[in-house]
């Protein structure tokens, strides 16, 4: 893997740190030594000899969003000369901005973005971009932005191309037949890939249930929201329905609970995280056919990797995106499939 040498910026507040390297085609060259002199960095700690990173998640309430988080922590903190202080909220953003801004003020020397939505933390970014601090990002878009030193994420494309491509498989064809779709807009990823299927969907000759992708409120509530979206739709609609794409497995599985509460057998429902809950469902051969599995344990592992590299030589990854492929898994693998949700 190439590398680039971080320095602290010339940049102005507001203007994206990683930005400015990209137009300039190089390293940030800054007067960070004293009397106006250039100094580059040799590591990525602070003078004290820590390393400090500064860890977020406006999704600590998804299953995705906790494990991943916790598992960085807890690996994070086992790393030589690492302090890891990690910031929650149930999708605020002016929470996440302001802990964030605070955390810069107080020291930090690095940030961790857990499944950050770009179109709402441009002041913690610039904020970083200021101080020159990095911010390294797991599931932060699904294209390459210039704020993130690095962003490891799915690719949401593939997945939605597989979850459709499964319920075509479970439907017998998609032309002519009634779906509904579900998402929930605040998380970026659960928005593409939503958005995208609902265009396959559409393109394919599906019906979209009720005319439009139905909303999930908060993702904390997204099983019981999904249940009384496909009860309702069920009683207004007894024999209007085929199918049901879910953006992520817990709702999707408020999705199941509604099918077998109707009693019927001939509606598939498919998902995105591959919960053991969900595996359950698709050995039992009933709604619930397929899910996408990410394997966020192992994204955490090759994040860390990536910041130590920074830690030790103030060095950063010439690529910063990184797309990954999920797994299908349906009633073909999911006796072999060990979850981690």
């Amino acid at each position: 893997m190439h590398a680039r040498t971080m320095r602290k910026p010339l940049a102005a507040a507001g203007v994206s740190l990683f930005a400015l390297a990209a137009l300039v085609g190089c390293s940030v060259d800054t007067g960070g030594g004293t009397a106006g002199e250039s100094a580059e960095k040799t590591d990525g700690m602070g003078d004290d000899g820590v390393f400090k990173v500064a860890a977020f998640t406006a999704g600590y309430g998804t299953p995705g969003g906790k494990l991943t988080l916790d598992d960085f922590v807890a690996k994070g903190n086992e790393q030589e000369n690492w302090e890891v202080t990690l910031y929650t909220s149930s999708f605020d953003y002016d929470k996440i901005n302001s802990d964030i801004q605070t955390a810069i003020t107080q020291g930090a020397d690095a940030i961790l973005a857990g499944f950050p939505d770009p179109r709402q933390t441009a002041p913690l970014e610039q904020a970083a971009a200021a101080a020159g601090i990095p911010i390294f990002s797991i599931d932060g878009g699904v294209e390459p932005n210039d704020a993130f030193a690095v962003d490891i994420t799915f690719s949401q494309q593939q997945m939605a191309e597989a979850t459709v491509g499964a319920l075509e498989e479970a439907m017998g064809g998609l032309e002519g037949k009634n779906v509904m779709v579900i998402g929930h807009d605040p998380h970026i990823g659960i928005t593409t890939r939503s958005n995208l299927a609902l265009d396959l969907l559409e393109e394919s000759g599906s019906n979209i249930a009720g005319g439009e992708m139905k909303q999930a409120l908060d993702p904390g509530t997204g099983r019981t929201e999904a249940l009384n979206f496909v009860t309702d739709y069920l009683q207004a609609n007894p024999d209007g329905l085929d199918g049901v794409w879910v953006g992520w497995d817990d709702a999707a599985l408020g999705a199941v609970k509604a099918i077998n509460e109707a009693g019927r057998d001939d509606i598939f429902v498919t998902g995105v995280d591959a919960l053991e809950e969900t595996t359950v469902e698709i050995k039992k051969d009933g709604p619930m056919y397929a899910s996408m599995a990410q394997d966020w344990i192992g994204v955490v592992d090759q994040m860390i990797d990536i910041m130590n590299d920074y830690r030790d030589s103030a060095t950063l990854p010439e690529d910063n995106f990184i797309d990954l492929d999920g797994e299908l898994i349906d009633r073909s693998n999911v006796d072999s499939f060990e979850p981690t949700l």
